[in-house]
C-alpha cells in the first residue's frame, strides 16, 4: 500500500542544508541503495519511506521527490536486485542455461527476502528482466519448443522462484514450522496403519540435514523435475 508522505509542520525547526552541514547531496541512486539495504535487513515489506528517510538523514518529502512513492522505490529495489543476477549465454544448452539462471538467481534473491515473492506473483515488470526474458525464451526457442517457448520460459522460472519465496516466508513469518512439521510427521514413524505417513515419519526422524542444505536439496530436486518435464514434453513431438 503506497505511504503517504509527511511534511514538517510550520513550527518545526528548520534543517541545515546539506551543503551547509559539508554533506553529499541526496540522488535518486543513493535513496534506492539505502532500499536495498533495508530489504537486505529487514526484507521488501519490511520498511518504510520514513525509514529510508531516516536512514539517509532527508525528509521523507525527499525520497518522494527523487524517486516516487513506496511502490516507485520497490520497483527501483526490484529492478537494481534482479539485474545483479547473471544471465546465462546464449551458447549453453537450454537445460544448462536455466539451471545456471535458476540456482544464480535464487543465490541473489535469498539476500533480499520478498523480491522473489514479488517476481512470481507481480512479474519480471523491470528493465533489467527484459534481457534474461529475452535470452531464455531464444534458447528455447533454439531447442525446438517453438509456440511454447514463452511458457516453458514461465513455467521453469515460476517453478524455481516460488520455492524461494516460501523460504523466505518460512524464515520471515514461520520460524518454528519447519520444527513443528518434523515433530508432527516423526509421531507416525511407527504406524503401521498408515505406512505414507509412517515413511514421513521415518524420514523425519532419520533427517540430520541443516534446514539450509534441505532447502537447497528440494530446490535443486525441483528445478531438475520441472527441466525434466519440459524435456518430455519435447521429447513427445
Amino acid at each position: 500500500m503506497p505511504e503517504s508522505v509527511s511534511r514538517a509542520p510550520e513550527s518545526a525547526p528548520r534543517r541545515r542544508s546539506r551543503a551547509s552541514a559539508g554533506l553529499p547531496p541526496i540522488t535518486a541512486e543513493k535513496i534506492v541503495e539505502a532500499a536495498v539495504e533495508l530489504t537486505a535487513e529487514r526484507g521488501l515489506d519490511g520498511w518504510s519511506i520514513r525509514q529510508i528517510a531516516t536512514r539517509l538523514d532527508v525528509w521523507p518529502g525527499v525520497v518522494a521527490h527523487h524517486v516516487g512513492d513506496r511502490e516507485a522505490v520497490v520497483m527501483a529495489v526490484t529492478d537494481r536486485i534482479v539485474g545483479r543476477i547473471p544471465v546465462p549465454g546464449t551458447d549453453v544448452g537450454w537445460r544448462e542455461w536455466f539451471s545456471r539462471l535458476t540456482f544464480e538467481g535464487r543465490a541473489i534473491l535469498k539476500e533480499y527476502p520478498g523480491v522473489a515473492r514479488r517476481l512470481v506473483v507481480v512479474g519480471p515488470t523491470v528493465r533489467s528482466a527484459l534481457p534474461t526474458i529475452d535470452a531464455g525464451i531464444r534458447v528455447l526457442q533454439a531447442a525446438g519448443f517453438g509456440d511454447r517457448a514463452t511458457d516453458i520460459y514461465r513455467y521453469l522460472l515460476n517453478s524455481a522462484f516460488m520455492l524461494v519465496a516460501v523460504e523466505d516466508d518460512r524464515g520471515s513469518y514461520f520460524p518454528q514450522a519447519r520444527a513443528e512439521m518434523g515433530r508432527t510427521m516423526a509421531a507416525f514413524a511407527e504406524d503401521p496403519e498408515r505406512p505414507g505417513l509412517a515413511a514421513a515419519g521415518a524420514r523425519a526422524l532419520a533427517s540430520s540435514e541443516d534446514p539450509a542444505d534441505q532447502d537447497l536439496a528440494f530446490f535443486r530436486l525441483t528445478v531438475e523435475r520441472s527441466l525434466d518435464g519440459a524435456e518430455a514434453l519435447l521429447n513427445r513431438d
